[in-house]
């Protein structure tokens, strides 16, 4: 797993570092971090596993950061913030950017510990093994914008591509359940709620541009439990 950590302050950064590599001996897990003190260095890279996010970094904030990571990759990235702000959950809420976790600084190394077991956790289990034939193909459902219904057929689009398998798209909500980011928004499509941008009674606009019709009457429900759901 490779890991970001971005923050204007280098000793917490440097300690941060320190702790998730004393993690890492712990559980003999393959672990990486890159230490960066401003976002528009950290943008210059390729896509990392994981990122810590200072909530304040200096010439950008976090929720700046954190849109512009998604904006560069055209995909879900999984974001924990470091903050001192009380406010700062709910003003990751309020622009719809998606956390995955916040911790307070400075970090109390068991909860980094917990929130690292899940991560860890969930980068080996957001996959999907599906049929092609007579062959199988692994999907990784963080890859996954949304997926349409064609026929007896499903259509899984990413940012580059789009993926065709024989399984009916109640079949792809059973396997995609377990991710906990997928939610059936009308008849046809399914939606990867890492990708949404916005949303009225009517449709559901993803990241890039791209809009669906919605037809589920709970989706504003689901999706505030979703968004808050990394906070517990």
């Amino acid at each position: 797993m490779n890991i970001a950590i971005c923050d204007d302050e280098v000793f917490e950064t440097e300690q941060l570092s320190a702790l998730i590599d004393t993690y890492a001996m712990r559980r003999d897990y393959d672990i990486h971090c890159k230490c960066f003190h401003t976002g528009s260095d950290l943008l210059q890279e390729e896509k990392f596993d994981l990122y810590f996010l200072d909530y304040m970094i200096g010439d950008m904030n976090g929720v700046e950061v954190a849109l512009a990571l998604k904006a560069k990759f055209s995909q879900a990235v999984t974001i924990c913030y470091l903050t001192n702000f009380e406010s700062a959950a709910t003003e990751v809420i309020n622009h719809q950017v998606y956390a995955d976790g916040f911790l307070k600084k400075p970090v109390d190394p068991q909860l980094l510990y917990e929130k690292l077991d899940r991560f860890y956790r969930d980068s080996f289990s957001s996959r999907v093994i599906l049929k092609k034939g007579n062959k199988q193909q692994t999907v990784y459902t963080q890859e996954i914008m949304y997926i349409e219904a064609d026929g007896k057929r499903s259509l899984l689009h990413t940012a580059d591509e789009v993926l065709d398998f024989n399984y009916l798209l109640s079949e792809m909500e059973r396997l995609f359940a377990p991710s906990n980011s997928f939610v059936r928004v009308h008849r046809s499509y399914m939606v990867n709620l890492s990708y949404v941008s916005s949303y009225d009674a009517k449709s559901v606009t993803l990241r890039g541009g791209i809009t669906l019709p919605l037809k589920n009457k709970n989706f504003r429900a689901i999706y505030r439990d979703y968004l808050f759901s990394s906070q517990t």
